[in-house]
């Protein structure tokens, strides 16, 4: 009976468990793939204050507040190193944590995805969406373009060497 509790206690506690995996690399959504030993400059802290949400203090230095355990906005530019990369894959939790070191005597945590998500961390994708507005912009100048020559104000060899301009960027 006691080799029965024993083994339905152990069998709770290991279903209770993380499971978390020790990667080399990892592929974010932002396209880039972080390894080991790799760079990473931070950007701007998303809180209010500029503090940084998804990168926090690690190691010995952790708090049990969790306020006092996130990055000051002094930090903004530091370039840190990837020490570890590890995934958490949980039913609640499922996401990539990174190690790094900035320098000091202490390591820094990084939520990569939500950092990605709050740019953090420099690199996070955001300026895409300026290269679709500019890629929209070239061809609303394209149609103004083509309304012109229609008007007849543009004549049709005008008309192909600034479409020409346009389209090689100009």
């Amino acid at each position: 009976m006691k080799l029965v509790t024993l083994i339905i206690g152990l069998l709770c506690l290991t279903g209770n468990s993380q499971s978390t995996e020790s990667l080399e690399s990892y592929t974010a959504s932002n396209g880039i793939t972080y390894s080991v030993g790799d760079e990473i400059k931070l950007g701007k802290g998303s809180d209010t204050d500029g503090k940084f949400v998804y990168v926090t203090i690690g190691g010995w230095a952790v708090s049990t507040s969790p306020e006092a355990n996130r990055l000051p906005a002094a930090n903004a530019g530091l370039i840190v190193t990837i020490k570890k990369i590890k995934k958490y894959d949980k039913k609640r939790m499922k996401k990539v944590v990174l190690t790094v070191g900035g320098g000091n005597i202490t390591n820094y945590l990084i939520d990569l995805e939500n950092a990605i998500d709050q740019c953090e961390i420099e690199n996070c994708g955001k300026d895409n969406s300026d290269n679709i507005s500019q890629e929209t912009d070239k061809y609303d100048k394209i149609k103004k373009l083509k309304d012109l020559l229609d008007d007849g104000i543009l004549t049709q060899e005008e008309y192909e060497s600034e479409k020409k301009k346009l389209l090689e960027g100009q």
